[in-house]
């Protein structure tokens, strides 16, 4: 059996690939319409809508048909986590400009109630976040961006939270000429950065475990209590407040020994 033919750089089908690209980046009405037609979305119900003119903001929706429910009449939980993956990075790409690139890093997800009636989430990326992604490019040559989705249903309800880490990098230099899957050397230099997203989550998840775990007090029934009421809050930064204050009121722990797990002093005040 021959093997399959590898598409050229310079093939006709590349060459429209990429007409098609450049138009639909165009602009966002452009890119409406164009992620209105592409398979992976369109298929699922998904779109991007409201996008504004300098790329800051942005809405994923979905459109909740017989075609895009489960059998329940809610939406696939694949859908809801698609919608959390490609409107962030492409904000951020056209917000910084030709010379950057970006693409989601790793992602978790937390479904807390059925997508029913169609389903948004807003996007923004702010002037301030900008300028933190270059100040941190500038700095190490990379930046991974921590940033969290909230898919609202029409009744307001909470569907699910993403919370995801976009790497971001510019088009040329020593982090792109980095072969895909090569390991990083180790650089001491680098900048030491404040916990935040997915990362924050987790160093919160062990300190309630050092708490009330078994190397703890081992009152579980208050382990789960917590964390359940936590899993319901979307920013990892409220998160981080809500479990260290019940931490902390329930003598559970130090705000000493909270510090040593990497807590940002100013989410115990």
């Amino acid at each position: 059996m021959s093997s399959p033919r590898k598409l050229s750089r310079t093939s006709p089908l590349k060459k429209i690939q990429t007409t098609i690209v450049k138009r639909v980046f165009n602009s966002p009405r452009a890119f409406e319409r164009g992620l209105a037609l592409w398979p992976p979305l369109a298929g699922d119900g998904v779109r991007a809508r409201n996008i504004s003119d300098d790329w800051s903001y942005g809405e994923v929706v979905l459109r909740s048909t017989p075609l895009t429910q489960n059998m329940h009449g809610a939406a696939f939980g694949g859908t809801l986590f698609a919608m959390t993956d490609f409107l962030f990075g492409t904000l951020v790409m056209k917000r910084l400009g030709r010379d950057y690139e970006a693409w989601t890093r790793t992602g978790q997800f937390q479904f807390l109630s059925p997508g029913r009636r169609g389903a948004t989430m807003p996007v923004r990326v702010t002037d301030e976040l900008c300028a933190e992604i270059l100040a941190g490019i500038a700095a190490d040559g990379y930046y991974n961006v921590s940033f969290t989705c909230v898919i609202t249903n029409p009744d307001g309800s909470v569907a699910g939270v993403g919370q995801q880490d976009l790497h971001v990098r510019p088009r040329k230099g020593r982090e792109a000429s980095r072969k895909p899957g090569e390991v990083r050397e180790t650089d001491e230099s680098m900048t030491t950065r404040e916990p935040k997203g997915m990362t924050l989550e987790h160093l919160v998840t062990a300190a309630a475990w050092r708490a009330w775990g078994p190397t703890g007090s081992g009152e579980h029934g208050l382990l789960t209590a917590v964390l359940s009421a936590s899993r319901r809050i979307p920013e990892p930064e409220e998160q981080a407040r809500y479990v260290c204050g019940e931490i902390l009121s329930r003598d559970a722990l130090t705000t000493g020994e909270l510090l040593e797990l990497a807590i940002p002093r100013r989410l115990l005040e």
